[in-house]
């Protein structure tokens, strides 16, 4: 059964980060991972840039308007991906809810721009039985889970200290990092600026902050997105080192060993496990979660709750600066 889909917004994750690429080299966008997937058909694409509109009619054959209510009312959609600028995501929720009946709402990090709206959306979603989930991707890439098994068992033990590295603002790009850490090490407890940095488009933040989670302390840090985009973690653990590195593209266990030159020391192994990712496939993985939920599976999706949670941590940082 393949089911209806709805996709608002076209910019860069609903449609363009793969857009000259074939389905097989990359899948970076809701558009490539929703169109290809024999669980789902696309049923048309909403933007209000007639553009955008005019590119996703000649990529993939299918045609965007717009105008979402009329959209929501005519193609009937069982599944909508909210990829709309974030101040707009709890207007596109509320139109969805009101003039359509999904089953499950996917929408893009974070929930909303403020935690008002981002509560607004977990309670209208619950209310209308929708199911709700935030696109923080990292969460399904089979790479991340398998570091959580290993947390999880012990293999990587804890406690836990680390470094996260973030550029383009604490709300924007950081809180995919943040709740990833949330999903390996458990939620935030505590939090201490070492830095207040500036803001970013007087909205977004880029401190320097100490985090403490259920299962380890982490030093977030700001890197300025002008020079280059930088995402990477790199947690250390009494029996060795898990490098995060190219915002995933790479992940790597260093084991604790004897020194070779000096028997009475430990420590990192050189060249290290590299666990296998599949980073250049994420919205694939996305939508494989999103057809789990549907057949009431297991799915590693981030739920509307969590990252309610998330932002609500992220906020009481703002707060604080």
């Amino acid at each position: 059964m393949s089911h209806r889909v709805l996709l608002v917004g076209l910019g860069q994750v609903g449609m363009g980060y793969d857009f000259d690429l074939a389905a097989s080299e990359m899948v970076l966008s809701h558009a490539n991972a929703f169109v290809g997937h024999p669980d789902f058909k696309v049923v048309g694409g909403v933007d209000p840039d007639p553009k955008a509109c005019a590119r996703f009619l000649r990529r993939y054959g299918i045609k965007a308007s717009g105008d979402l209510v009329e959209s929501l009312i005519t193609l009937k959609p069982e599944i909508i991906v909210i990829a709309s600028p974030t101040q707009c995501h709890a207007e596109c929720v509320r139109l969805a809810l009101h003039n359509a009946k999904p089953r499950l709402i996917l929408c893009e990090k974070p929930l909303a721009s403020t935690l008002e709206d981002a509560e607004d959306i977990v309670a209208a979603c619950r209310a209308a039985g929708c199911k709700l989930y935030v696109n923080y991707m990292r969460r399904v890439e089979p790479g991340v889970q398998e570091v959580k098994r290993r947390l999880m068992d012990g293999r990587i033990a804890l406690p836990l200290k680390g470094t996260l590295w973030y550029s383009k603002g604490l709300l924007h790009n950081g809180s995919h990092f943040s709740n990833l850490l949330e999903f390996w090490l458990g939620p935030v407890e505590s939090f201490k600026i070492i830095n207040s940095g500036h803001f970013l488009n007087n909205q977004d933040i880029q401190p320097d902050v100490h985090v403490k989670f259920e299962a380890g302390e982490i030093s977030f840090l700001a890197a300025h997105e002008g020079h280059f985009s930088h995402h990477e973690i790199q947690l250390v653990a009494p029996n060795g080192c898990l490098r995060y590195e190219q915002g995933g593209a790479t992940i790597r266990w260093q084991s604790v060993t004897k020194d070779p030159q000096f028997p009475r020391y430990n420590v990192l192994s050189i060249l290290g496990e590299k666990i296998p990712t599949e980073s250049y496939k994420l919205q694939l993985h996305v939508a494989n979660n999103v057809s789990a939920c549907l057949s009431e599976h297991h799915s590693y999706l981030c739920s509307g709750d969590d990252a309610l949670e998330t932002l609500k941590a992220l906020m009481k940082i703002k707060v604080k600066l």
